[in-house]
């Protein structure tokens, strides 16, 4: 198996980085743009593996379409092969991606008017007109269910009226939706406890994609434990379209962010800010949980994370992996009903070996954790051209020793 070793920089981390654009972004846009009838609205995409598997099946449109890993990519194309009239698909994947939880999503489209079937290699769509109408979520363990309804909703014949009541995990994603609906002519009229979508077409609108907030967790991680670092992520502004952006306040104890003309600047404090040691919720924001989670490990600190009800059904159990990695360095953690907590930093101050499990967001939280053990080395590491596919020759500028095993 491919591993790869990453290495403590000698010195201070310094390091302008080209994010990856945003994939979240990508995928919403490359499937309003799909409706729109041309892919080209759409620039700067993600060249993670789930954006570029989505623009290629799109582009192609296959019979079968294999989404390989990506959740994302399968739940919205099983809502836009639900709206091809005339045509019939069949949604497949790795076997933990069929694993993961989509009935929540197939039966709300079923409601709809959608014909989907559970079959042995996945799901067989067949494409119809939708009348549409009502439908309720109660507690969906992802918002993506709601997104992928949301989008083509435009397509049916009484538009969508979308009721969401209980626990609004990832609700940032959602607004997410609603401003890229507009951004394509479509204005959805919020309610008490939902959303109202009316019949019509979207009109289309260029879009270019911006650098991606999640991927720049990971730097805050680096910051947060790199002292007289000095970081410039290109491009990167507050954009309010990505609820990551979170990440500026997460990490401020530990990290100063400047927003300039040429990008985001972190730099590490010289004087940490009080960690205050109460409960975190990460329900708007469960993608920054990893990294946020060994950084607190690495420097020591005790803390409480709730919203985390959804991360032990995403590529791996994240709550159980982080665990499982932070008592492999000699830290405690625990976690029951969507909480996680590390009760004990690391202690360990030598060089590991982790696999992270074929989830990418695994791979590069754990990376920066060189600086904590001298060296680490990633089992597996192509997992990360999910989302980041540079990101190891960004380390490699920033200082770190990459060496490839």
């Amino acid at each position: 198996m491919s591993s790869i070793t990453i290495t403590a920089p000698a010195a201070p981390v310094v390091a302008r980085i080209a994010l990856p654009r945003s994939k979240s972004i990508s995928n919403r846009a490359l499937l309003m743009a799909s409706l729109c009838g041309d892919l080209d609205l759409v620039s700067d995409l993600s060249d993670g593996d789930d954006s570029r598997v989505m623009l290629e099946l799109l582009r192609a449109n296959p019979r079968v379409m294999d989404c390989g890993a990506g959740g994302t990519t399968f739940r919205f194309l099983i809502a836009w092969a639900a709206v091809r009239e005339g045509e019939e698909h069949i949604l497949t994947g790795i076997p933990r991606l069929l694993e993961r939880p989509h009935d929540d999503l197939v039966n709300a489209l079923k409601q709809l008017g959608a014909d989907i079937e559970r079959i042995a290699e996945g799901y067989r769509v067949r494409g119809r007109a939708l009348k549409g109408g009502e439908v309720h979520f109660d507690s969906p363990i992802s918002s993506q269910y709601l997104s992928a309804i949301l989008m083509i909703a435009p397509r049916m014949k009484e538009g969508l009226t979308l009721r969401w009541t209980g626990t609004r995990l990832s609700e940032p994603f959602v607004h997410m939706t609603l401003k890229m609906l507009a951004h394509f002519g479509v204005y959805p009229r919020l309610e008490l406890d939902g959303v109202r979508v009316d019949p019509g077409d979207y009109i289309p609108a260029p879009l270019t994609i911006p650098p991606d907030w999640s991927s720049a967790s990971f730097w805050y991680e680096i910051a947060a434990l790199s002292p007289r670092c000095e970081i410039l992520l290109d491009g990167l502004t507050d954009d309010t379209m990505q609820g990551d952006r979170e990440a500026q306040h997460l990490w401020a104890p530990w990290v100063e962010t400047h927003f300039t003309e040429e990008g985001t600047r972190l730099s590490h404090r010289v004087t940490p800010v009080q960690w205050e040691d109460v409960p975190r919720n990460l329900r708007h924001v469960p993608d920054l949980f990893q990294p946020l989670a060994f950084t607190l490990a690495a420097l020591g600190r005790s803390a409480v994370l709730h919203g985390l009800d959804n991360l032990r059904v995403k590529e791996t159990d994240r709550l159980q992996a982080v665990a499982d990695a932070i008592h492999r360095m000699g830290g405690q953690a625990a976690f029951a009903d969507g909480a996680f907590a590390v009760k004990q930093g690391i202690t360990a101050s030598s060089p590991m070996t982790f696999h992270p499990d074929i989830d990418h967001r695994m791979a590069l939280s754990l990376a920066p954790l060189a600086l904590k053990l001298g060296a680490i080395t990633i089992q597996d590491p192509e997992v990360v051209n999910k989302s980041y596919p540079r990101f190891w020759d960004d380390l490699r500028s920033g200082g770190f020793g990459v060496e490839h095993g």
